[in-house]
């Protein structure tokens, strides 16, 4: 018997068997783990595991096989042990595990939806389920976004917010009291039903958020926004074969525009990145300021504004939110910029980042999801998406491996409020 851990895959017509020889100790079950990190990554949901060749195993390498037969549990996906020699057959009875590691299929279930479609495009794999009858969304623009450029954004311009299920937002708030309470700490946020996440000015990497919790609904204060409400019409997958594959944001839009046909449209995303860029504001656009209130002239650009100077938060997990449009005019264009130099697209988008965690491949719901990462997980940070389309220093655009978009059609026309 090997004294080290070999894991040996054998495709089969339902499920990946992994023959595993040798150790699972302390040392050697860390190998084992990565393995099966890596193979929900790459969206491998069904993997049985042949232990008839496993000579030790210690409570360490029990451990590893709990916590991924609960991870493959919360995707749906088929987790456990089809076989095992005597030695592991007996701990696993001792642990009172045996019955609960046994190996079970996947349990099949279907995208709910009124259609659904697959589409395969430049490596992709697109999973399309629409719902019809579904009414478009209400998008409502708030505040005066361009006075961030000025400064001297005052309680007037504060309005409070409050979310919960179908009222989606993004733009420029804090949470707290009232304008006064804020005035320092104003940054980036994102409102997703029942869950409000913000980037304080000034805080770098320590996003607050509020969830909601009984009668009390999650409320923001805002000095811009993007507000949205109702219901989703369509629900996109999108995954590769190939595990180095990614789709940059500026394709993923065109995409969603391309299978769904609508002209503007709000988006919900959870989704793994290989990478963001993007920027969080480091000084409140409300606070007293000396010299020049825009944020962004310079030399006060450098204080004033954090940018990603490379692709960041790579193999993370994130929730974005926003809208993209092919026929943004008037207001609009105010909270909105192309999403690629020359291109007819307008967009805003901001991001929320969380440590890497697996996701359904089907009947995913999008508030329990939510809500699961807020509760389980540290927030890493708040970005405003960017395209650094400069010729020589610039950095590209965020990009993302898999994940799952809701789509709701925007109503027309936009409502300021």
């Amino acid at each position: 018997m090997e004294e080290k851990l070999t894991i040996i895959p054998e495709e089969h017509k339902d499920f990946t068997l992994l023959k595993i020889e040798g150790r699972m100790d302390g040392y050697w079950s860390k190998q084992l783990e990565e393995y099966l990190d890596n193979a929900l990554r790459t969206g491998i949901y069904t993997i049985a595991l042949d232990l008839t060749e496993v000579n030790y195993m210690s409570s360490l390498g029990i451990r590893v096989l709990v916590k991924y037969k609960k991870l493959y549990r919360q995707v749906n996906g088929g987790f456990g042990v089809l076989e095992a020699s005597k030695s592991v057959v007996d701990l696993l009875e001792m642990a009172g595990l045996n019955s609960v590691l046994r190996w079970q299929e996947a349990e099949v279930i279907a995208i709910h939806g009124d259609t659904t479609k697959d589409v395969e495009s430049e490596g992709f794999n697109y999973k399309i389920s629409s719902a019809a009858g579904q009414r478009p969304m209400e998008c409502f623009l708030m505040g005066d976004p361009g006075k961030i450029k000025v400064g001297g954004y005052e309680n007037s311009d504060c309005k409070t917010v409050s979310f919960g299920k179908k009222k989606y937002g993004i733009g420029l708030g804090a949470i707290g009291l009232n304008f006064e309470d804020c005035k320092n700490r104003f940054g980036e946020f994102v409102a997703l039903g029942d869950s409000v996440v913000y980037s304080p000015a000034g805080k770098s990497n320590s996003p607050d958020y509020m969830l909601k919790s009984g009668s009390f609904i999650p409320r923001i204060e805002v000095l811009y926004g993007l507000i949205f409400e109702g219901e989703f019409n369509a629900i996109i997958g999108f995954s590769s074969d190939d595990p180095y594959k990614t789709t940059g944001m500026n394709q993923l839009v065109n995409k969603v525009f391309e299978l769904t046909g609508y002209e503007q449209f709000m988006m919900v995303m959870l989704a793994e990145t290989s990478g963001l860029v993007g920027l969080s504001i480091n000084h409140s656009p409300a606070a007293d300021q000396e010299g020049d209130a825009n944020l962004f002239s310079f030399p006060a650009i450098k204080e004033n504004i954090n940018f990603t100077t490379e692709p960041e938060y790579k193999k993370m997990m994130t929730i974005t939110a926003g809208m993209a449009s092919r026929t943004a005019e008037g207001e609009m264009l105010k909270f909105t910029r192309p999403l690629s130099p020359g291109s007819p697209v307008h967009q805003h988008f901001h991001t929320a980042v969380f440590s890497y965690q697996p996701i359904k491949k089907t009947d995913i719901n999008l508030d329990d999801t939510i809500t699961t990462f807020f509760e389980q997980d540290k927030i890493r940070g708040v970005l405003h998406l960017l395209n650094d389309s400069r010729e020589i220093n610039g950095i590209g655009e965020s990009e993302f491996k898999s994940g799952v978009c809701w789509i709701g059609q925007i109503n027309l026309p936009f409502k300021t409020s």
